[in-house]
């Protein structure tokens, strides 16, 4: 019975999240890497290496999702699409690293990165969010 619970729960929020906004979808793909990565740092304090791994693996996934949710090609100024592609690869790399060697301080480095971006994003104002196309 939980099983089926789960399932219709992970498609509750799957629809959810198809319905958002692009600008909300970034956001919360912002807290999920801010949260996955909070808890990255008990596991690593833990050493629960397998959910460490998967944890670090998820955010690697996800900065690949705000990279492919650029518009390098429309943006009025493509320097900054430019500079946060570097600086999402940068976090990916810093993350791999942080994996491999158990570093909390890169942990906490990314996480730094991701907060100030994210406080950036929240600021936007309302009538810039969700520009008609």
């Amino acid at each position: 019975m939980a099983h089926v619970s789960v399932k219709k729960y992970s498609q509750v929020r799957a629809s959810n999240i198809a319905e958002m906004a692009p600008y909300e979808q970034v956001s919360l793909i912002f807290s999920n890497i801010i949260g996955r990565l909070a808890a990255t740092k008990g596991f690593i304090g833990r050493n629960e290496i397998q959910k460490k791994g998967e944890n670090i693996s998820a955010c690697v996934l996800l900065f690949g999702a705000l990279q492919d949710a650029l518009n390098l090609e429309v943006e009025q100024d493509p320097s900054i699409s430019d500079n946060l592609l570097a600086l999402y690869d940068y976090c990916q790399r810093r993350l791999t690293q942080a994996n491999i060697n158990n570093d909390i301080e890169a942990i906490m480095e990314v996480s730094s990165i991701v907060k100030e971006i994210k406080e950036g994003w929240d600021n936007i104002p309302l009538d810039q969010r969700n520009p008609r196309v």
